[in-house]
């Protein structure tokens, strides 16, 4: 799976699986009638092309296929978010709301919010977004329901330390370390860290005792070079001073449960 940003060669493949998206909601869910309201048809792509020229929304390409995308505005309002049906279940969704996350804190967005689907909801409530107040919409005369719901960027995550070290610990320290512990490499301003954060912050409070030393990263750094890192960021589960295994850019928390899986097989 790719992130790319928005190009307007994925128009009409965007705006087919906008309308396949909602016509493959579940009809207790939403009626026929209610994703007609929301998805007319036929899809009206000369509407779509001009709004998506203005959104610019994150993009996620799967085998050369648009699989998903989510849409950003300035005022941290999520517009859309969207799964193509055949690549429901396979973290798109995840994946692109990370990337977007990356982009908020680029762009110092203090508050992100969005009018959630009955199917979208527990979604964003998984991220940490509440409820604000739910919501009536009529369209064609048809009666819609969505929710309200914003996340304060200013105070999650208000014990994490989101700095990477300059003070490297020397490979002689590093090799006399007992026990488990992560070595962190990347950068502050790198977007992929900025996003594999609250990742990684959602899996390591699970496991309070657990050592993350977050190290600067970058030419010259003794440290990563020991180590051969090449991408940020990178996660590196050491025990008694060795490597373990490692992590690359982790989208998910399934990724980095996966990654800490060898602390309970050992």
């Amino acid at each position: 799976m790719e992130i790319k940003s928005y190009s307007n060669e994925w128009d009409a493949e965007i705006t087919d699986l906008f309308y396949q998206s909602v016509h493959a909601i579940d009809p207790t869910v939403y009626t026929p009638e209610q994703k007609e309201a929301w998805a007319p048809t036929p899809p009206d792509y000369a509407t779509w092309s001009k709004r998506l020229k203005v959104k610019r929304p994150l993009v996620a390409i799967i085998d050369g296929q648009v699989a998903g995308f989510i849409e950003l505005d300035a005022d941290g309002h999520i517009d859309c978010t969207y799964t193509h049906p055949s690549f429901q279940g396979m973290g798109v969704a995840s994946a692109l709301y990370e990337h977007l996350l990356a982009e908020a804190r680029i762009r110092d967005i203090q508050r992100l919010y969005v009018e959630a689907s009955l199917i979208a909801k527990p979604f964003f409530e998984h991220r940490g977004f509440t409820t604000v107040k739910q919501n009536t919409l009529q369209r064609n005369g048809v009666t819609l329901v969505n929710f309200t719901m914003e996340f304060d960027m200013t105070t999650s995550y208000p014990d994490f330390n989101p700095d990477y070290r300059e003070d490297a610990p020397t490979i002689t320290d590093v090799e006399a370390w007992a026990g488990y512990a992560i070595l962190e490499f990347g950068a502050s301003w790198c977007g992929h860290c900025q996003a594999a954060e609250p990742v990684v912050k959602a899996v390591l409070v699970e496991y309070p005792a657990l050592p993350l030393i977050k190290i600067v990263d970058g030419k010259g750094k003794i440290l990563g070079r020991r180590f051969r890192v090449k991408l940020w960021p990178t996660l590196i589960l050491l025990k008694d001073g060795l490597e373990v295994t490692r992590l690359v850019r982790p989208l998910v928390t399934d990724d980095v449960k996966s990654f800490l899986k060898v602390m309970h097989e050992n």
